[in-house]
């Protein structure tokens, strides 16, 4: 039915009832009136003014989806369109053309519309001859309280010039000029006549008085006196250029013989003193060649003569340096001997050192084997100085998982050490006894989850969809709102083929998996991207104990294992995920604990990313290709921002999401004018962020556009914003245009740099 077109698949009894609920679910004034519209008409047929029951029903949807759109009521609306009703189908379903028209009577109810402005003037409706036209007018004309004052006028005007208007494009045309005018302060009475006045004129009819007439004739034989004088006028003019053009013949004659006799003088003139400068100049550059030559020779006999003096001076002082340094070499080798004979000499008489230098090497090997079990063990160890007993330790297993070392004071060896512990007086440090631990093993799951009946082969996939169809339907009347891609990567999810959601960051890749999860009533965990193989298998800890991760309970006790920013690890370590991706029924995997653990049938593995992983680009420059044998195994599904969802999001604010339609498409410019990545795009998270602020009342309008439009882009990007979003102005809303002018006010303090810092 028109642009109207709902879902027919419902019958009407089941789309009351969704509208009904619907009605609730929007908890505002409006919709509760039309909810006891609603009841009226299912409750008693003799109260239908709208029929059939269907073109109803959707005039009741067209007025939920445009919550604000009266300035009244909803009950107060919904009964002036019942009014419009009985005049347009006046024989109900049997008016001819029903269709079409129940197409117009719909679009009645659009935010603009006729029933919406209160503009519904049957003496003027019926002077067209295409309701559609009617409309077009309607919404042609200004938003003004005033149109109501002058709508008598409006018809007066409309019947009168109508049957002066060849077409119904000429009468739309002209009544919405009229319109525009009175809308402006002008007389209504005034714009009748001049434009009544201008119609006649366009068809031969003039309005001539006897008096208009006798002037016409006086004002022509003016006319003809002046044209009498404006030719005897010409005539002598005509005379006095013959004379003037004669004489103008005789003095050209004239200036040009002169002319010629004195070019002829000058030129001779010229030609003689050309000689004369030509012979001068030879003299002068002969004599100055001369010169140059003499002064040149002076002076590099002259600095040749200051270069070998400099250079004499050079020598000796280079002589006397050379003799110096030999000194104090000899003084230097004559104090260091003395200065190692004086160490030999104490490193003799010092047992204590001996001791120390004699234990250096076995100190070394013990801190070897320290630093090898911290970094097994991840845990920080207390080393204290070895003592007597030249680097011995007692090395004692007080639990299952608990080393202990302990060494008594003595000076500290030669070689890497860790310390920690009290300083003594004598500036040495001591330590007690520390653990060397594991890492913590989290608690094993112990019993096996049963499978998912969405995800049980054994049933078709057919009915596993449809009821993973009703559980989202039972959201979606919740107010929970779902990305247009939503049911592709449901399906690849439900049939095991490895989904790989390709998408800008903010779009909701992450939110999609988690409603997924939800409707699968399966756990969920974000694995982040894979750094190292450890992340996908887990590790074996220094005390003989196994470090599971996340990944290995996701295989085991069926889960969803998100491998998030898939792109962005170890090219290397995620080929690892090549063993978990064929998804045959009996498949099993040996752990690194030595586990053979078979996969659960409800594990699923989900991996996103922001390029397509052929490696880097534009916006995304750091990212890593993805192993081909990888890639085949995933199934790339693009999940772009969708604007349908953020125009839901951001319903409340209907002028912000225009806003941001028209600010990401000159991001989009921006992009294809510089080949390159548009920095700064708005996205669905921002969207949502914005509405938070706004029902909050946190931040300004003036703030928000600050923060999340203008900041982190450079001049010369913010003018091309600027310019594009200029552009767009024609086709925004009033107060999406506001937004524009703060953008724009902001955007030029920063060009011209009159606040470069300023603090919004």
């Amino acid at each position: 039915m028109g642009i109207f077109t709902w879902n027919r698949t419902e019958d009407d009894a089941k789309r009351a009832e969704r509208l009904q609920r619907e009605c609730k679910a929007r908890n505002n004034p409006q919709c509760r009136q039309l909810s006891e519209v609603l009841s009226l008409y299912q409750s008693d047929e003799q109260y239908r003014v709208i029929r059939p029951y269907s073109l109803f029903l959707d005039v009741i949807e067209v007025m939920i989806q445009n919550p604000n759109f009266s300035r009244d009521t909803g009950k107060d609306t919904f009964r002036y369109g019942e009014r419009i009703y009985q005049r347009m189908f006046f024989m109900d379903e049997k008016t001819p053309g029903f269709e079409r028209l129940s197409d117009y009577f719909l679009e009645m109810f659009d935010r603009d519309g006729v029933v919406a402005r209160r503009f519904f003037l049957p003496e003027l409706y019926d002077l067209f001859f295409e309701p559609a036209n009617y409309l077009r007018l309607v919404r042609l004309m200004p938003t003004t309280r005033r149109i109501e004052k002058e709508k008598k006028d409006i018809v007066e005007f409309a019947t009168k010039i109508r049957g002066y208007c060849s077409d119904e494009e000429m009468f739309t045309t002209t009544l919405a000029a009229y319109i525009s005018r009175i809308m402006q302060e002008e007389d209504p009475k005034t714009v009748a006549e001049e434009i009544y006045t201008d119609f006649r004129r366009l068809l031969g009819i003039y309005s001539v008085s006897e008096e208009r007439i006798a002037t016409a004739e006086q004002k022509l034989d003016a006319v003809e006196l002046a044209t009498e004088r404006l030719t005897d006028t010409l005539n002598l003019s005509e005379e006095r250029m013959r004379a003037a053009a004669l004489l103008s013949e005789s003095t050209l004659k004239t200036i040009k013989t002169f002319t010629d006799g004195e070019v002829a003088r000058v030129t001779s003139r010229v030609n003689s003193l050309t000689d004369t400068m030509r012979k001068e100049h030879a003299d002068f550059m002969e004599s100055q060649t001369a010169t140059v030559f003499a002064e040149r020779d002076d002076l590099v006999n002259s600095v040749v003569s200051e270069s070998r003096e400099r250079l004499t001076e050079l020598r000796k002082e280079a002589d006397g340096i050379a003799a110096k340094l030999r000194e104090e070499i000899l003084w230097a080798n004559r104090e260091s001997a003395a200065v190692i004979a004086k160490t030999d000499e104490y490193l003799r008489d010092n047992t204590r050192i001996r001791e120390v230098f004699s234990n250096a090497e076995e100190s070394r090997e013990l801190s070897r084997k320290i630093d090898r079990l911290m970094i097994l063990n991840d845990t920080p160890v207390n080393t204290a100085p070895l003592g007597n007993g030249a680097g011995e330790a007692a090395i004692a297993e007080t639990s299952c998982r608990t080393v202990t070392m302990q060494a008594a004071n003595a000076p500290a060896p030669a070689g890497p050490a860790f310390f920690s512990g009290a300083e003594s007086a004598a500036g040495q440090f001591f330590a007690g006894p520390q653990e060397v631990g594991s890492f913590p093993e989290i608690p094993e799951e112990r019993e096996i989850p049963p499978v998912s009946p969405l995800l049980d082969t054994a049933i078709p996939f057919r009915e596993r969809y449809e009821t993973a169809m009703k559980a989202k339907e039972a959201m979606a009347s919740q107010g929970v709102l779902f990305h247009k891609m939503f049911d592709d990567v449901l399906t690849a999810v439900m049939e095991n083929s490895n989904p790989y959601l390709i998408g800008p960051s903010g779009c909701g890749k992450t939110y999609m998996i988690r409603q997924i999860a939800s409707i699968l009533s399966l756990d969920y965990v974000d694995i982040g991207y894979i750094n190292e193989e450890y992340d996908i298998l887990g590790f074996q800890t220094a005390n003989g104990g196994y470090s599971r991760p996340n990944f290995y309970r996701c295989y085991k006790y069926g889960k969803i294992a998100f491998c998030d920013e898939l792109d962005n690890g170890n090219s290397r370590a995620t080929v690892k995920l090549n063993s978990f991706l064929t998804n045959t029924e009996d498949a099993s995997y040996s752990f690194p604990n030595g586990e053979n653990v078979p996969r659960h049938p409800n594990f699923r593995i989900v991996a996103a990313g922001n390029t397509t992983g052929n490696g880097a680009n534009e916006n995304y420059n750091s990212r890593e290709k993805i192993e081909e044998s990888v890639q085949q195994r995933f199934t790339p599904i693009y999940i772009g921002y969708d604007n349908r969802m953020e125009e839901e999001i951001m319903i409340d604010y209907p002028d912000w999401f225009r806003f941001l339609v028209a600010f990401r498409a000159a991001t989009d410019a921006w992009a294809k004018h510089t080949h390159a990545g548009a920095a700064g795009i708005i996205t669905t998270r921002d969207a949502s962020k914005i509405c938070r602020y706004l029902d909050n009342g946190s931040f300004s309008a003036q703030k928000i556009l600050e923060y999340e439009f203008i900041q982190t882009k450079d001049e010369e990007y913010l003018e091309f914003l600027d310019k594009s979003l200029r552009d767009q102005l024609p086709k925004m809303t009033k107060q999406c245009a506001e937004l524009y002018k703060l953008f724009h006010a902001r955007v030029q303090e920063i060009i011209t740099g009159r606040d470069t810092v300023r603090t919004v």
